[in-house]
């Protein structure tokens, strides 16, 4: 767990984010497209898959707003300036195998201050779309606060700084911002986290299984 926590404000945050977005472009062939679903202020939940450690600050990029990502804890101590870079973010450290209730409790806070929270749906790193089944951690955090959830799709990053790439190498990456969901459009269901999550998955299974289509599932 890092020992530095620090949460920048919105206008280092639209400060740091020119020389991400410089290198990103240097490095990448970076493309956003959806960006007019990002409500412009309030509560929010990122929820993203996840292939590369390059996700994350791509993310807040293409979003130009601070996102605090709920991180798992035995990423921290590995390595200097990856503490030093997510402490510096404000992320919120996480046991992946018991129950967090200390980091749900700080994000529910976070957000319910307006501020920005992510999640990454899979829980780690995947070597391919659909390998693992969503959590639905995603989905409480938008039931607890309010807030809606914003479904994101990442293609490309699979290929650099991922399981299946563990160095750096230039490739396409595309972003997709789909439309957000909202907690009361699944209160009527059954389940109404899972209808969530299903909504979630659904949404970015329309992005990426064109690209996974030999291991993408068809639907939830």
């Amino acid at each position: 767990m890092p020992e530095f926590r620090y949460v920048p404000s919105a206008v280092t945050t639209r400060f740091l984010n020119i020389p991400i977005r410089i290198m990103a472009r240097g490095l990448l062939d970076f493309e956003v497209t959806g960006t007019e679903h990002i409500p412009k202020n309030g509560p929010l939940v990122i929820a993203a898959n996840h292939f590369s450690h390059l996700d994350p600050p791509l993310v807040i990029n293409a979003l130009g707003r601070l996102v605090r990502y709920i991180a798992v804890d035995e990423l921290f101590g590995n390595h200097l300036t990856f503490d030093v870079v997510t402490g510096f973010f404000g992320a919120i450290p996480t046991d992946r195998d018991g129950v967090p209730l200390r980091a749900l409790e700080e994000t529910v806070a976070h957000l319910r201050g307006g501020g920005t929270a992510g999640v990454f749906p899979e829980g780690r790193r995947v070597a391919y779309w659909g390998e693992t089944e969503p959590k639905r951690g995603a989905a409480w955090l938008a039931w607890m606060s309010g807030a809606p959830l914003l479904p994101i799709a990442i293609h490309g990053t699979e290929r650099t700084l991922s399981q299946n790439a563990r160095g750096v190498h230039r490739t396409a990456v595309k972003i997709w911002i789909n439309e957000p969901l909202f907690w009361y459009d699944y209160a009527d269901a059954v389940d109404p986290l899972g209808a969530m999550t299903d909504a979630w998955f659904r949404a970015i299974n329309a992005r990426l299984a064109p690209w996974w289509s030999e291991r993408s599932v068809s639907g939830r």
